[in-house]
């Protein structure tokens, strides 16, 4: 090698005469072009040169007779190069010493070579010239083709960014039009409260300058407004503490029993108001369990005040616990509507579950599954939603009964 360990031009000769084959590296053999010198293969066939050439090479130039094993081998060989082994880029230069089996004009018309030479005429200064046109023209298609695959890799590139740009894009466009119907949500849910509050308390503001006893009802409504205010602000303060990944967990010894009175407790003026019947079935009340006790409270309050909101008057919404290897399954079971299969595949989609707020029949805003679907994770645990024989649906709590 030369030109500082550059790797030799590869010269493939394809002659059925020896003789041929030591007097055409004899001539070029210490040559050089481009600072690389010339390395020589031999084929003494058309039939053997097919087999070097349909082998992984870095064959430049191919010196080729036309007359071999038959009359018309060599340019047989040159549609094989060219159309069955797929060689466009390796240059061909044709030799032959029977001139009149082949006319000059109709190979080069016919024929994808670079020069037709007779023997006799090929001298030493003319054979360097071929290869060397041929070398630089096998060197500039080389860099053809590999630009044209860097720029194929890089439409192939662009394709993809471009797919996944439109992906990116559509999903962003969702988002932003489901932020949008959760913003109309928020400022519908947050006014319905507070007009009640504001309108209640004028009128009863009215009712005690007047000197008139303020009706007990007035304060009831402003209560369950006021109440059902904190609800939607604590929703949107624990989703965005989820959402932000700032929630963390504080597990302590908790009776499953005890929470499961208090949830019954804290909702019974709900169900009496709403003529629904809350009842528990009740397990052992020694079973504890090691869980973050304001979580799971959290989880049960959203889960059994949406059963009470949704049942019909005069139902029931029942609640059982038992273990089951290990974990803690706690059942709310209710006859409303049902759950729909839209909701429960989108759990993980906080601005996608809520209904529209010109459409719904209940308040809310769809942030409270969602709050209960991360909580339960982050305990370890699961929702699953089934259809309830007879109508309605059952909600089950899964989670480990000790904190890992």
């Amino acid at each position: 090698m030369s030109g500082g360990g550059a790797a030799p031009w590869q010269i493939l000769i394809v002659d059925d005469d020896r003789d041929v084959h030591i007097t055409t590296e004899f001539a070029l053999g210490s040559e050089t072009f481009g600072g690389r010198s010339l390395k020589f293969q031999h084929a003494f066939s058309a039939i053997e040169a097919e087999k070097i050439l349909a082998q992984a090479n870095e064959i430049a130039v191919i010196l080729l007779d036309v007359v071999m094993e038959s009359d018309d081998a060599g340019l047989r060989l040159v549609k094989i190069i060219r159309d069955q082994l797929g060689l466009s880029i390796p240059r061909i230069i044709l030799r032959t010493g029977h001139p009149g089996y082949a006319p000059e004009r109709d190979v080069i018309r016919d024929y994808d070579i670079d020069d037709y030479r007779t023997k006799s005429e090929l001298s030493r200064a003319r054979l360097f010239t071929s290869v060397a046109t041929a070398l630089r023209a096998y060197e500039r298609l080389r860099q053809l083709q590999e630009a044209n695959q860097r720029l194929e890799a890089m439409t192939r590139d662009l394709e993809i960014l471009n797919v996944e740009y439109l992906e990116q894009r559509e999903a962003a466009m969702a988002a932003a039009q489901a932020k949008s119907r959760f913003l109309a949500n928020v400022s519908h849910e947050l006014r319905t409260p507070l007009n009640a509050i504001v309108g209640f308390s004028e009128l009863s503001l009215r009712a005690l300058e007047n000197g008139e006893k303020v009706p007990p009802a007035y304060m009831q409504d402003v209560l369950d407004a006021g109440r059902r205010l904190a609800t939607l602000v604590d929703d949107i303060l624990d989703f965005s503490q989820l959402d932000a990944r700032r929630r963390r967990l504080i597990c302590e010894p908790t009776g499953i029993q005890e929470i499961l009175d208090y949830q019954q407790e804290l909702l019974m003026g709900e169900s009496g108001r709403l003529g629904v019947n809350l009842t528990i079935n009740r397990g052992d009340p020694a079973v504890q369990c090691e869980i973050d006790r304001s979580a799971l409270t959290k989880v049960l309050g959203h889960i059994i005040a949406n059963a009470l909101r949704y049942s019909p008057r005069g139902k029931d919404v029942a609640i059982s616990w038992h273990l089951r290897d290990g974990d803690v399954v706690i059942d709310i079971a209710d006859r409303g509507p049902g759950i729909p299969k839209a909701v429960r595949s989108n759990l993980d989609e906080p601005f996608s579950i809520g209904q529209d707020v010109l459409t719904k029949d209940a308040s809310g805003l769809g942030l409270g599954l969602t709050i209960c679907r991360h909580l339960m994770t982050m305990m370890g645990g699961r929702i699953s939603i089934e259809d309830r024989d007879g109508g309605g649906s059952i909600v089950s709590l899964q989670f480990p009964r000790y904190a890992a």
